[in-house]
């Protein structure tokens, strides 16, 4: 019974000693994901933003429909998430999502812009500093018809 009571004991304090080892020393945690290129602040982004707003309003408003222009474009985590897993299906070669800025005239003369996306390939002619190394995937659908900030005008933050 002693040698019993022993090996649990002992059995115990192995799973503590374990148990905080493992915890103080991040010991099976979930590895850390490296942050993309070309992350930015909030500050960056508020900088972006008064820019735009400083050197393009005005020449965008004055030729939308309706006097303000969009500027920006929403997409919900699910739509991006099913559109890259459709794009990579149809091309296992995707190097990555270029995005335009585009006018969609369907509201009346002047439209809104828009922002549409479209994944790109190896460009198989690529030469550094001449040319990019990623084409436009001819052949893929895009991605567009996100919501439009409200109002449309409204820049960054959009709370």
């Amino acid at each position: 019974m002693k040698i019993l009571i022993g090996l649990v004991l002992g059995l115990l304090i192995g799973i503590l000693i374990m148990y905080f080892y493992c915890c103080k020393n991040n010991v099976g945690a979930l590895p850390t994901q490296d942050p993309p290129r070309g992350l930015i602040s909030t500050t960056e982004a508020k900088a972006l933003n008064n820019n735009w707003t400083d050197y393009r309003k005005q020449v965008n408003d004055s030729v939308a429909f309706g006097g303000v222009d969009n500027r920006s474009s929403w997409y919900s985590i699910e739509d991006i998430k099913s559109y890259l897993s459709i794009v990579e299906g149809e091309n296992n070669n995707i190097t990555g999502i270029r995005f335009y800025l585009g006018v969609d005239d369907s509201l009346g003369k002047g439209g809104k812009t828009t922002i549409f996306m479209v994944p790109t390939v190896p460009n198989p002619d690529y030469k550094p500093g001449e040319n990019d190394p990623n084409n436009d995937d001819p052949n893929a659908r895009g991605l567009d018809r996100g919501t439009g900030g409200m109002p449309p005008g409204k820049g960054y933050p959009n709370p």
